[in-house]
């Protein structure tokens, strides 16, 4: 800029320097307010000195969050040890007492409370057989479409589900709740589905569960 300077004690000069002086002052205060807005644009809104950052949605907070079923352990069976002896309790394995077969698909046991029995399957531990939980006596009629004779005690399997089998051979037990004429303490013909017949003998002393019927392999 190009100051000019008169004869008169120099006014005119002082006069545009001080113009100068307060043009410049004013554009170095507007960059640092604008240089101060891109910071508070880049790393959030300050306030009294302190930084404010953005809290996530809620939709954001669920994808992140664990969920609290994650791990859950629904649709196993319990160890038939551990398993309670009411009529459709179903387990995995064999319970305390009973002897187990590897050539046997079915078989069949007193539990030791009274009324009640143990039917044992043997085949594929993820597509396992279950009785239904309720046996019948026999009077003429059919169990899974074989004649059950007067005094035969019928237990009914339930249909098997279609699927991807496992190709091992372990055991499965359902408790399954007998007619009372049925626990007599005496030996009594047992129909296991259309598996075939055994002949269940009696408990050895209350409280204990009875010896296993298998059936022929």
């Amino acid at each position: 800029m190009k100051i000019e300077r008169t004869n008169r004690s120099g006014k005119t000069a002082r006069t545009l320097a001080r113009t100068g002086a307060s043009a410049l002052g004013i554009g170095v205060v507007a960059v640092l307010a604008l240089t101060g807005c891109a910071q508070s644009d880049v790393g959030g809104s300050e306030v009294a000195g302190s930084t404010t950052t953005t809290s996530p949605s809620p939709e954001e907070s669920d994808v992140t969050s664990p969920s609290p079923s994650d791990g859950a352990e629904d649709g196993k069976l319990p160890e038939a040890a551990e398993m309670e002896i009411v009529a459709g309790a179903k387990g995995r394995g064999l319970p305390p007492g009973l002897e187990g077969s590897t050539e046997s698909t079915a078989g069949v046991a007193w539990a030791p409370e009274p009324g009640l029995l143990y039917v044992v399957t043997n085949g594929s531990s993820s597509c396992p057989t279950f009785a239904e939980p309720e046996a019948t006596i026999g009077s003429g009629g059919k169990s899974d479409g074989v004649a059950a004779a007067d005094g035969v005690l019928a237990v009914t399997f339930v249909p098997a589900d279609n699927g991807i089998c496992t190709m091992d051979f372990v055991p499965t037990t359902t408790v399954v709740e007998a007619p009372a004429e049925a626990d007599t303490g005496r030996p009594v013909p047992v129909q296991l589905g259309d598996k075939g017949k055994v002949e269940l003998e009696p408990r050895d002393a209350d409280g204990e569960a009875g010896p296993v019927a298998w059936l022929d392999s």
